[in-house]
């Protein structure tokens, strides 16, 4: 069924009896999205471009009603605002572009073409996340006062020494674009609005590039919680995931390691001892990218809110805001 841009009034009423995305991207295109989005009930993969030259020719399909995109910042820019200007919904990789400015006008677009649109910001939706967050919100060890941030491994760019796009600034690169775009999502989703930082970049040894490979972060929360993290991208031997809320009558310890969203564990410290909470695992296929799961609650969301003519979260106003906090950091 082709999608041609409709008007607003007409949205209410568009139908779907197969939902048709297209893929575009190698990498985690197609380990990631691909298998994700063809496991969703309703929504049938009918393209996938892994050469970026070629992404102009799926945008002329006229089966197609969505787009799932994995490709560098500033590339994905380009190829969601030509998605949009033609009607389609976008899905989009995270951070979602290189510049607010271009956050900014993306989001309005979208807005304007009154198309859906999401975003991969995939740790809030772990089981184990998830629980954290209703310990949080219920208040069972009082308000939250701090939250700490411990994450370490080394990346793939750095144990090869072949830099890329990741360890460029201006392409959305640097351990606080490409990597910790996650973070000011999810931290944000624990403690509300950031409204201070300071920040200390540090970098790996014979980088070519500008592009940061670790930082220590201090910041300030709306709500008066205050937080430190740091990462590195840098730390050979080390695969670790750990975040310490600590609260008024007791802590809240979220972590994993050698993985990046399984093995996650949740345990509390109070008066009454340490605890190890008991959270119900998402499930896994065999030879299944270990992100694929998560991915996919996403990618129901994503068809659903297309199907109904509705919006979804995480959006493009996440991608933005967290792209204003990148700017912001780095200033």
């Amino acid at each position: 069924m082709s999608y041609l841009c409709p008007t607003s009034a007409s949205l209410k009423t568009q139908k779907y009896s197969v939902f048709n995305i297209g893929i575009i991207g190698s990498g985690f295109g197609a380990v990631g999205l691909l298998p994700a989005f063809k496991s969703v009930k309703g929504c049938r993969v009918v393209a996938v471009c892994t050469n970026r030259s070629q992404w102009p020719a799926l945008l002329k399909r006229a089966d197609l009603d969505a787009v799932a995109i994995a490709v560098p910042p500033q590339a994905q820019y380009l190829i969601a605002k030509a998605a949009v200007k033609k009607g389609l919904h976008v899905f989009a990789e995270k951070p979602l572009t290189a510049t607010s400015a271009q956050a900014r006008e993306l989001y309005a677009l979208a807005r304007k073409k009154n198309i859906t649109h999401g975003i991969d910001f995939i740790f809030p939706e772990i089981a184990e996340w998830k629980k954290v967050k209703q310990l949080l919100d219920s208040k069972r060890f009082g308000k939250l006062k701090h939250i700490s941030v411990q994450w370490e491994w080394q990346s793939r760019d750095i144990c090869l020494r072949r830099w890329s796009w990741r360890t460029k600034i201006k392409e959305g690169g640097g351990a606080l674009s490409f990597y910790f775009s996650h973070g000011l999502y999810y931290l944000e989703n624990f403690a509300g609005k950031i409204i201070d930082a300071e920040v200390l970049f540090l970098y790996a040894k014979g980088n070519p590039y500008d592009g940061e490979s670790g930082f220590d972060l201090n910041l300030k929360f709306k709500k008066g919680v205050t937080g430190s993290v740091h990462l590195s991208s840098d730390s050979r031997g080390q695969v670790s995931h750990r975040l310490v809320f600590i609260c008024e009558r007791g802590v809240i310890v979220l972590e994993n390691k050698d993985a990046v969203v399984d093995n996650f564990i949740v345990k509390t410290y109070s008066a009454g001892g340490e605890n190890r909470v008991k959270v119900p695992k998402d499930k896994q296929l065999k030879k299944e990218d270990e992100r694929v799961k998560i991915v996919r609650i996403l990618a129901k969301r994503f068809v659903r809110a297309c199907t109904r003519r509705q919006q979804m979260a995480p959006s493009f106003a996440e991608g933005l805001r967290v792209q204003e906090l990148i700017d912001r950091i780095r200033a």
